[in-house]
Parts: C-alpha cells; structure tokens; sequence
C-alpha cells in the first residue's frame, strides 16, 4: 500500500516576463512507502504475535437430531390376539429385563390349554398301546410293522406334548391370558396399546419398543456441497438447547452413501456414549466437526487482518516498522486464517487494533 501525501508551492515569475503577478501549481499526488518508522515505544507498545506455519483446519457446524441406537431397540409383539387387561408401563418409563409391560387377556390361550391337555392324554394313550403291542410281538400275536407302528405313534405324541410345553412357556401358564414382559431392560420409546383395547396379531405392528439407551445416536444432514469435509472417524462437539453449558464429545461412525431424494442432502451418523441418559431421543443438536488437513501454510488470527480496497492486508512489524503488507487468505475458520502469499513463519503481525493501526498508517 503506498502512502500518498500532497503538497503546494508558488513560483514566482519574473515582474520582466508576467505584469499580471503570480500562479499556482499544484503537483501530483506522490505515492507513500509501504513502511512506516515509528518510534521503538510506539512500536513496544504494539500488541503483536508471530505467524506459525499450522495445519489447515477446516470446521462444519450442522443440526442434527438425537435417536435412539438401533443397534440396541428391541420391539415387542403381540403373543396371541386378545384384549388388554392391564398396561402398567408408560411411554418413557424405565424398565428392567423381564418386567410385565402388559397383560392380555385371550381366547387362544384357552384353545392353547386344551390342546395342552389334549397332548398329555394322547402320549399317555400311545404309551399303553405301544406295551399292549410290544407284548403280543413278543408272543408272536404282531408284527414286526404294527411294532414300528406303536413306537412312530409315541414320538409323535411325545413331540406334540414337547411342541405345547415350550408354546406355553412362552405365553405362560394362566388358562386363559399372558404376559408381555420387556425382553431387556431400557426404556420404553414406543407404545401402541391402551387397556380395554382388543386386537388381531396380523392387524398391528409392535406394542412395545424398548431402547437401551446407554449410547445415542445424533443424524445430521449434510449439503452436497459440504460433503467432502465430513468423513468417518472425524471428531464432532455437540450441544443441545437443553444444556446449554454442556459439550458432548464423539466421533463420526458412518456417512451414508446414500441422497436423501426430496432434500438431495446425505446423512451422517454420530455416536454418542450417554451413560446418565441426559441425550432423550428427539432432541436438536447442533454439531461441530473439525478436520485437520496435512497441508501447512503460515497462519494468523483472523482478527490481525485488515479487509480494504477488496483486499486484505496485514500489518507486520520489523525493526521499528510497521509495514503494510497484502496477503492473500486460502482458508479461515476457528479464528484463524491461513494464508497462502505475503507472509512467512516467524514474522511478527498486529493482533489488537488492527484497523485502528491501518487507519492511521494508510489514511
């Protein structure tokens, strides 16, 4: 930048050569250097760090929503169609492995008992026919085949039985309802059942879903033109409204492959421990995410570079002078700009009142 100054005089022409008197001239503007000594206390006084050559630091902040892990939800089904006589749990409760969720009252369960009791006798019938027949082939009175038979007839009565006893197990041994119990402990996320309702397994979904939510999710979207400073492995911040104060610290696990067809956006995924539960799915949160790139190039504080004339200049300082100097910026984020012409490392720039210096020096 050069500095300009003006300045005037009066040439006086010979009384010989011009009656009228005298005229004015007024020079061209001259341009100013590009330095400015100062005094060394002035200079002292300066507030100055030096450039270092840094890694570049890119940085993208993105909202995003906290899920459950879908690794670790469990739904819960219907066992047998019926009505719900008891639903204890509520939406968002905490529960452990095994607790009752619901108990339903069923038809099926009476048809299950009597086919239960159906078995029993029928094993105990093909017991005694298969002594009956063992006993007269032992007399010669039967054959080797009504033998076979006989034994055919009690395995299958001895799987049916098997078949009902573990059926049953399952739906539990009241004659005429079972119990839904939680598969694992977590919390409940999902619930589609009110008491007094009467349903058919084919017409409904799960009436449960259990989240163990020890660990959360955070989906963010991701514009196609951001894409490429977002990678799996990359070190994320999150904050949430609801803890304001607070900083979340994880990864990102997974960058899907995959647009997003109506917002042609792509997802990315972020895992989270939460081991307190303070993250609740549905949450916004919003993520940092910094990538550091093995290019090197000088960097300074964002806040010692002067934007002016469409161009920004830095103010360096060398043995009791302050110059001047134009750069030019290839990235900035996180208070720092790197630059890639008009500066090299270990040389010592203006960081506080930059443009005040500027001014003053360049005006």
């Amino acid at each position: 930048m050069n500095r300009l100054f003006h300045f005037s005089s009066r040439l006086l022409l010979p009384t010989s050569l011009c009656l009228s008197g005298c005229t004015e001239e007024t020079t061209e503007p001259l341009p100013r250097p590009d330095t400015q000594q100062l005094p060394a206390a002035t200079v002292a006084a300066l507030q100055t760090d030096s450039v270092q050559l840094a890694p570049i630091q890119t940085e993208l902040r993105l909202e995003g929503r906290i899920s459950p892990n879908a690794d670790r939800l469990t739904p819960v089904y219907a066992l047998a169609g019926g009505v719900v006589e008891q639903a204890p749990v509520a939406l968002g409760d905490v529960v452990t492995a095994g607790q009752p969720l619901a108990v339903l009252r069923s038809a099926q369960m009476v048809s299950l008992a009597q086919q239960r009791t159906e078995a029993t006798v029928n094993l105990g019938t093909a017991r005694v026919q298969l002594e009956a027949v063992s006993e007269m082939h032992a007399d010669g009175m039967s054959s080797d085949q009504d033998l076979s038979l006989a034994r055919a007839a009690l395995q299958k009565a001895q799987a049916e039985l098997t078949r009902l006893r573990k059926q049953t197990d399952v739906y539990g041994t009241a004659p005429d309802h079972y119990t839904l119990r939680a598969p694992q402990a977590g919390t409940v996320i999902e619930k589609h059942l009110t008491e007094g309702q009467q349903f058919d397994p084919g017409q409904v979904g799960s009436l449960f879903t259990v989240a163990n939510l020890d660990e959360v999710w955070v989906l963010a979207d991701v514009f196609q033109s951001d894409i490429e400073k977002v990678k799996a492995g990359l070190p994320v911040e999150v904050h949430t409204l609801s803890y304001p104060d607070r900083q979340f610290a994880g990864r990102v696990d997974k960058v899907f492959n995959m647009l997003d067809p109506e917002r042609k956006t792509l997802q990315v995924r972020v895992r989270l421990a939460n081991p307190d539960h303070l993250l609740k799915p549905g949450m916004f949160a919003r993520i940092h995410l910094t990538q550091t790139s093995t290019t090197q190039l000088p960097a300074v504080p964002s806040a010692s570079l002067v934007f002016a004339n469409g161009r920004r200049y830095a103010l360096v300082v060398k043995n009791n002078t302050v110059e001047t100097r134009p750069v030019a910026v290839q990235h900035a984020g996180q208070g720092m700009s790197y630059v890639s012409s008009g500066l090299t490392p270990g040389e010592q720039v203006v960081t506080r009142n930059a443009l005040l210096y500027y001014k003053e020096l360049n005006d």
